[in-house]
């Protein structure tokens, strides 16, 4: 045991360790704090002084790029100076880093394309190809019917006129021969229908894409391929639209021409003076073709030829040149013409003084008529209900639409008493002796 009033050996050592045990750490950490800055430590604890921060600084720059992480170890070496300078130029690491992340981000914006215009394609052409209509491009008629004088015969029905008789199969017109047995022609390969030997009268073709061409020496006059790219054109008496098929026109010296492309941009234009969507036909005289090209749209530059597009007025052509397309043809613009169903649009008139001729309604009740149609009476056109009459009120210079069909009222319609319409339970009757209106009662 010890003596009282002494402390044991063991007890004073642990007493000097407690005392000086926190001294020693402080001591070390103040040394730590002091050199940090030129040290290699990576620098994972944020309380570090100018080291960690750089540190810091170094990792977030390695996303943005190897180029920044380089310039943040230099940053580390100038804090090395003093602890407190290394505090703030490790801040200056942290800011560098960040700065490399939004140039990253600013890297990844891409431009947007530009949109592409389109045009505006042109009116669709009348019917065709059905029984009793039109024959469509290169000879041609739906399911197999036959095209005579430019009018379709359903297949199955009788071949009449042209020269042709029988019935009409698969575009060919095949009658009784002789021998019991069928005598087909107008198709490709075969005679033509009612033609003779060479020279004129020559005969017709029936199939789609078929032409009839004379015989040398004294041989029947054939059916030949027409219409296709490259092949000759088809019947000189069909319409110019008619002669090739769609996309094709007939080119060339006339006793040579073939069908060939047109309505793209470069090309000539289509019959009709039509182009593909988004080009316009320009005319640039001087006896050279209409051609196709960009221009012409509303809002830019004419065609040669001082020609717009659809939907556009030229203003300000000299000689055919230069000028821009105005919009027209819509409610209270410009109109396109000064006349007729391409004036404006559907619904609308030209109307006005000559030099300010706008689009407004028309056609109904008090309306000015709308340009007349196929059919329809010749001083313009109205809904359904009116007529077309000239305005008295104006001394009958313009025209105006006026109810029909009730009873006491005009008939509707123009034509023969018989064509012409009235309200249910009313008849169209001529007016009396002395040569009155037809009304309706």
């Amino acid at each position: 045991m010890n003596a009282p009033g002494r402390f044991a050996r063991s007890s004073c050592t642990r007493i000097r360790a407690a005392v000086f045990m926190p001294l020693t750490v402080f001591a070390l950490s103040v040394g730590l704090v002091a050199c940090g800055s030129s040290s290699s430590i990576n620098g994972d604890s944020g309380a570090g002084g100018g080291s960690t921060t750089t540190g810091a600084g170094g990792s977030t720059t390695g996303a943005g790029g190897s180029t920044t992480g380089a310039g943040g170890s230099t940053t580390g070496a100038g804090g090395s100076t003093t602890g407190a300078g290394g505090s703030t130029t490790g801040a200056g690491g942290s800011t560098t880093g960040a700065g490399g992340s939004a140039t990253g981000a600013g890297g990844s914006t891409t431009g947007a394309g530009g949109s592409t215009g389109t045009g505006t394609g042109g009116a669709a052409g009348p019917a065709c190809g059905g029984p009793g209509q039109a024959c469509c491009a290169a000879n041609t008629c739906n399911g197999g019917g036959c095209c005579v004088n430019n009018a379709c015969i359903a297949s199955g029905s009788l071949c009449m006129g042209g020269g042709t008789a029988g019935t009409c199969t698969s575009g060919s017109c095949q009658r009784n021969g002789a021998d019991g047995g069928t005598v087909p022609c107008g198709a490709v390969g075969e005679a033509c229908c009612g033609g003779g030997g060479g020279g004129a009268g020559i005969g017709t073709c029936t199939a789609a894409g078929a032409i009839c061409v004379a015989g040398a020496m004294g041989a029947p006059a054939m059916c030949r391929a027409c219409g296709a790219s490259g092949a000759e054109c088809c019947a000189a008496t069909l319409p110019a639209a008619s002669r090739c098929d769609t996309g094709l026109s007939c080119q060339g010296a006339a006793a040579m021409q073939t069908c060939m492309a047109c309505g793209a941009n470069g090309d000539v234009c289509c019959p009709g003076n039509v182009c593909n969507a988004g080009l316009g036909c320009a005319n640039p005289g001087g006896g050279m073709p209409r051609t196709c090209m960009m221009c012409g749209a509303p809002g830019g530059a004419c065609c040669a030829g001082a020609i717009c597009q659809a939907g556009g007025v030229c203003v300000g052509a000299m000689g055919g040149m230069g000028g821009m397309c105005n919009r027209c043809g819509t409610a209270g613009e410009a109109c396109c013409a000064n006349a007729g169903p391409t004036a404006c649009s559907a619904g609308l008139s030209c109307q006005g003084a000559a030099n300010a001729r706008t689009c407004e309604a028309c056609g109904g009740a008090g309306q000015t008529c709308c340009a007349a149609v196929a059919g329809g009476g010749a001083l313009g056109s109205c809904n359904v209900g009116f007529n077309c009459a000239l305005n008295v009120g104006d001394g009958g210079a313009g025209t105006i639409c006026n109810a029909c069909g009730a009873m006491g009222q005009a008939c509707c319609g123009a034509g023969a008493i018989a064509t012409r319409t009235c309200d249910t339970g009313l008849m169209c009757m001529a007016g009396g002796a002395g040569g009155g209106a037809a009304t309706c009662r």
